[in-house]
Order: structure tokens, then sequence, then C-alpha cells
């Protein structure tokens, strides 16, 4: 890799990186190293231009269990490059085309057990104070409707329906939808809106801060982190999480998934079919469990 023209490239990403210098310095890095280190090139100024030598090197960090997405992480470090040495007039073409990009595992959404958020909510953790009851809401209109953090926040006092159990709220491309929550829900609102009213402001939204401003994602953030903390130890424990948990919760409780799709505000099944990964781990474990021939 000439180390030249190395140099300008990583003053022209610290221009337009949206990553971190150290990341493509230590991607480029890495692969001049094989290069070097496995006699793939003659001198540490020369430029690779063989995709095979590339395809060689992938496997190798294959062969090291660097993971998929690491991997292709590395070869768009490597594109973003090799597409600057075009610009510059330095090579023609660009190697990576010719590379064929590893296949990345979806991530199945991370969710927290059912009994465990039942006792979370049931629980005697939330003061009974304008913050308390006010979090305990957070969280119960997160988990018992599924609505993202956006759409909590979003909530005016007109959108809550106490008589039909319903609120709506305005979604991803201001698209609005009426969502159920559950009943349990209720004297949760009325001893919130209590407390609300004593609280000067002149905000319309539902969930407030105590100086009466409207509620910001962080503190959303913050509230759900804490509280979830007390019965689970899932790496992630955010707002979206209890999303998560929603539709895994529905899903294995016999929900239509095209319910669940509506209820979740998704424009494509695709979106929601992912849900049904989870709810496949559950009924294989079942099986398993339970089958007399699939205990041999």
């Amino acid at each position: 890799m000439h180390k030249e023209k190395f140099l300008k490239y990583i003053e022209f990403r610290k221009k337009y990186s949206f990553h971190t210098i150290n990341s493509y310095a230590q991607d480029l890095t890495q692969f001049n190293n094989f290069c070097i280190e496995n006699n793939q090139i003659s001198s540490k100024n020369e430029i690779v231009t063989d995709f095979k030598i590339i395809r060689r090197w992938i496997a190798n960090l294959a062969e090291n269990k660097i993971g998929s997405r690491s991997i292709n992480r590395k070869l768009s470090t490597l594109r973003s490059y090799y597409n600057y040495l075009i610009r510059e007039g330095v090579i023609k073409t660009n190697p990576i085309s010719k590379i064929v990009r590893p296949k990345t595992e979806k991530k199945l959404p991370e969710f927290i057990n059912q009994e465990k958020l039942n006792i979370l909510l049931d629980s005697e953790l939330f003061e009974d104070s304008f913050d308390g009851i006010r979090n305990k809401l957070i969280i119960e209109l997160l988990y018992g409707t599924g609505i993202r953090r956006s759409e909590l926040i979003g909530i005016k006092l007109q959108d809550i329906d106490l008589e039909k159990k319903t609120i709506k709220v305005l979604g991803k491309g201001n698209k609005q939808r009426i969502i159920p929550f559950p009943i349990v829900i209720i004297p949760v609102i009325n001893k919130y809106l209590n407390f609300r009213k004593e609280i000067n402001t002149e905000v319309n939204n539902l969930l407030i801060t105590k100086a009466g401003k409207k509620l910001y994602p962080n503190l959303v953030y913050r509230v759900v982190t804490k509280n979830v903390s007390y019965v689970s130890s899932i790496k992630k424990k955010s707002p979206h999480t209890l999303r998560h948990s929603y539709a895994t919760h529905l899903l294995n409780n016999g929900a239509d998934i095209n319910a669940v799709k509506e209820l979740l505000g998704h424009a494509n099944l695709s979106a929601t079919q992912i849900y049904t990964h989870n709810t496949f781990e559950k009924l294989n474990k079942i099986y398993k469990q339970a089958h007399p021939r699939a205990k041999k």
C-alpha cells in the first residue's frame, strides 16, 4: 500500500467520514500487513489490484472467526480506498467489484421474558409521585402497545380514549394508527393525570417532565434502562426492546402476524416476520422437550 497515497486518503476521509478515522486506518493497515506477511506484494509501496489477493484476505479473516458484518465493513473501507485511487488517476478499475460479499446473518431482536415484565409492572418499585407514576406509565405504554419512543413522546392528551381503551399515534411517514391498550393501564393513566394537573404547563403532550416540558428521547431511554435492569440481564434494554417484547409475546400467544404488522405500523410484512424467528425458537424448544422421538 503506497504510504503517500495512504496518508492522503486518510486526510480525505477526515473530511467526509461517518466512521472513525482509526477504523479506516486499522482496516487498511491490517490488509497491507496481510499482503506483506503472505508475500502477496513485493514492496510496502505496492498497490494491490488483484482481486484474488483480497479474496484470500477475506478467507483468512473468516478462518480467524471474524464475523461477516466486520468483514463487510473492512471491504467497504477497501472499496472506498480504491474509489479514491481511481479519482486520483492511480488505478482504472476497482478490484472490490469482483468480490462477493459474505452474507450477514440477521440479528434476532432481543426481548424480555414475559413473566419478568409482569413482575416489574406489578411491583411496588415505582414511587407514588409524579416521576414514579409517569415512569411506570412510560413502560406500561411501550410494552402494552408496542409503540416507538418517538410515537410515545408525541402522544397528545386528546389521543387517549379511556372508554375505548385506545391511543392514537403518529408513526413513520406521518401515518396515523389507533392501537388498543390493556385495561390495567387505565388506573396508571388516571393516577398520572392527577399528578399532571399539579404541574404548571402549557404543553399538550400526555407525558411531560416535572418542569412541564415535553419528554425528550434520552429521558425515556434512561427510564427504561434503569427499571428493566431490575428484572432482566439482557444487554440491550432500550425502549425498542419493549417493542420487540410486545411483538414476540403477541405471536407467542397466538396473534395473527398480519394483525401484529398493523399494530406495529410496519409498511411490509417482512419487517414483522423477524419476530416469528423468536416464536419458532420457542416452539422448537418445546418440541425437543416434549416429543419422545426428539429426545433421541
